[in-house]
């Protein structure tokens, strides 16, 4: 069985070599053993793949995910003779105890909070109040401190007048960069054989991404930082590539250093553990101590 997950994110090529996966570009080609490969993870519809090189994705059960225009998992390869991992997890997934799931709730959405005070920290802003708040977060935040400290929060990082609804270059820049993490958090869900659908706080019918929702919420001030810093700016191609860019900004997590990206991977993997049993604790995501 393979670990690593294979992003193809640019227009290529894919075909089959000597039990290898090539990757070819209009400038390069690489290639991977399949032994290593646990997962391809398809986000462009600019990528075409050999017939031959899915029948041996399919023989090794290799998961291939492929993405639609905005990057989202659109459909995956299931072989006919395919082990039961997926199954078997989507199993777990469904078992998953209330206790369990508020708990990791708890410090997703309080792991949050403390990135948003840390932000305004940042961003010269006072934080007494927020921090009050958040010290009188109750289990499962029933009494929805969340809200609270997100209502202050944005009006403090963009003005007493700005709310989310409204329309403006900033709510724009905001709306693509979160979805960018959302996808991300979606493309991990599904290569590590879980449902995006069913969340552990977000229970939404109408909402594909559930599981997607709760897990990214600790690195949405990535997110905000980068706004920030553009909110002056026109929401363009440029403004859209530096947003993009926010997965590879290194951060700390677990401590270690990783590209936003990989500690994405690597928390939701912990997220995914902790639900099933198999770990006490999940790290907290770490804001910068400095711009």
């Amino acid at each position: 069985m393979g670990w690593r997950t294979v992003y193809i994110a640019s227009k290529s090529k894919l075909s089959y070599k000597s039990n290898h996966l090539l990757i070819q570009t209009n400038t390069e080609t690489k290639q991977m053993s399949l032994n290593q490969i646990d997962s391809v993870v398809i986000s462009t519809t600019q990528a075409v793949i050999t017939g031959y090189l899915v029948a041996k994705l399919v023989e090794k059960d290799i998961k291939v995910i492929f993405c639609s225009e905005n990057h989202n998992p659109c459909a995956e390869l299931c072989g006919y003779n395919s082990n039961n991992n997926r199954n078997k997890n989507i199993d777990m997934q469904i078992s998953w105890s209330l206790p369990s799931k508020e708990n990791l709730w708890m410090d997703i959405v309080t792991n949050k909070m403390r990135n948003q005070i840390d932000l305004l920290k940042l961003n010269n802003s006072k934080t007494e109040d927020l921090e009050e708040e958040l010290s009188s977060v109750v289990e499962n935040d029933q009494s929805n401190r969340e809200a609270v400290i997100a209502r202050k929060y944005f009006q403090r990082l963009f003005g007493e007048d700005y709310t989310r609804g409204t329309e403006s270059n900033i709510t724009a820049m905001l709306n693509y960069g979160y979805t960018i993490l959302l996808s991300t958090v979606n493309q991990e869900i599904v290569a590590q054989g879980y449902l995006t659908q069913l969340g552990i706080h977000h229970h939404s019918l109408i909402n594909d991404f559930n599981l997607s929702s709760d897990l990214m919420e600790p690195f949405r001030q990535f997110i905000d930082l980068k706004v920030i810093e553009k909110k002056d700016f026109e929401f363009n191609e440029y403004t859209k590539f530096e947003l993009i860019d926010v997965l590879n900004k290194e951060i700390k997590y677990a401590g270690k250093t990783y590209h936003l990206r990989n500690a994405i991977t690597k928390h939701v993997h912990d997220c995914l553990e902790f639900l099933n049993g198999e770990r006490d604790s999940i790290h907290s995501v770490v804001m910068p101590n400095e711009v």
